[in-house]
């Protein structure tokens, strides 16, 4: 691959709460694209974006939308809403996570939103 490849992608396997999980950022022109699996699968893919990314107001509004998974767990919703915000804080492009978390604990949500912020390409 050359130094030069338009997607820049970032890649992490890491134990959090006894759990291997694994996490790819991939830095699109038009988004990003991250994965958060503790199944080896993608999961449960959800759209997160700003709803006016123009505006460069902290008091800003998101809109996360399921396309395709489980409809039937909100806490997928908390954890794109929450990567949405902490990429909006460096850029407006929207976010295509792909998550599939064996456990759901606030200690979990915590290690997981750390290590993407450590995977950061925005």
């Amino acid at each position: 691959m050359q130094s030069n490849f338009p997607i820049r992608s970032a890649a992490r396997t890491t134990e959090i709460n006894g759990v291997v999980t694994e996490f790819l950022v991939s830095a699109y022109s038009n988004r990003y694209m991250v994965v958060v699996s503790q199944t080896g699968t993608f999961g449960t893919l959800i759209h997160a974006s700003r709803d006016n990314p123009v505006e460069s107001c902290s008091a800003s509004s998101y809109t996360t939308r399921i396309l395709l998974g489980r409809r039937d767990d909100e806490t997928l919703e908390v954890y794109a809403r929450t990567l949405i915000e902490l990429i909006g804080k460096h850029s407006t492009l929207p976010v295509l996570l792909c998550i599939s978390i064996k456990e759901h604990s606030p200690q979990m949500f915590r290690a997981v939103m750390r290590e993407l912020d450590t995977l950061r390409l925005w």
